[in-house]
């Protein structure tokens, strides 16, 4: 399995882009483009430094995402972790040999240049996100 995945960033889940983007820029980070992706529900706006992790900030576009549900429990809290992969049919496959549950996908990701992308939870690890990557 340890083949499969490769870091690619940390979501954090946030009321608001522009106010949750102001400590990370203070700190060094460049923001990109803020997008907006209808089919996952979310305003997304990925932030990078050189020698840190990428950051991903998610905004629900409204209360069908469940980055909302997850404010209304939790407020602002880190999110995900997502891993690129490249044959996202057998990370699912193998992600799911270790009980993980689909939550949701693939499908395209218009912040990620349309690339494919699921979602996996495990009561015991948590929320990641799946972003399947040319070889």
């Amino acid at each position: 399995m340890e083949s499969l995945l490769a870091f690619h960033h940390i979501g954090i889940a946030c009321h608001d882009i522009s106010k949750s983007s102001q400590f990370f820029t203070l700190m060094g980070y460049e923001a990109s483009p803020v997008t907006d992706d209808p089919i996952q529900h979310v305003r997304i706006c990925f932030l990078e430094k050189e020698g840190a992790p990428r950051l991903e900030l998610l905004e629900p576009l409204d209360e069908q995402s469940p980055v909302a549900r997850t404010l209304a429990t939790s407020g602002v809290t880190p999110y995900h972790i997502c891993y690129e992969v490249t044959d996202i049919t057998a990370a699912i496959a193998a992600l799911r040999s270790q009980r993980f549950l689909l939550v949701s996908g693939p499908v395209p990701a218009c912040a990620m240049g349309n690339k494919q992308v699921a979602f996996m939870f495990q009561k015991n690890t948590g929320l990641i996100e799946l972003v399947e990557v040319p070889r």
